[in-house]
């Protein structure tokens, strides 16, 4: 079921992006917004698209553990 509505956002919000400026037919979505829930979406669906948008940021991974405590002298 997450997968379907993931779909049909990614439907929804990909047409409005490549659309948008034409028939503006949901006014109070911009064209970033759409852009942001179509790779969200598309990444519920296994695509990742993220790397494509600059302002999403980047993933940080988890800082490594250390083996002990650090001692400094």
């Amino acid at each position: 079921m997450k997968k379907l509505i993931a779909v049909i956002f990614a439907l929804v919000s990909g047409t409005y992006v490549v659309l948008g400026p034409i028939p503006d037919f949901i006014p109070f979505l911009d064209e970033a917004t759409a852009l942001v829930i179509f790779v969200k979406s598309m990444a519920v669906l296994g695509v990742d698209l993220s790397r494509f948008v600059p302002f999403l940021g980047k993933r940080q991974g988890k800082a490594p553990k250390s083996d002990g405590p650090v001692v400094d002298v």
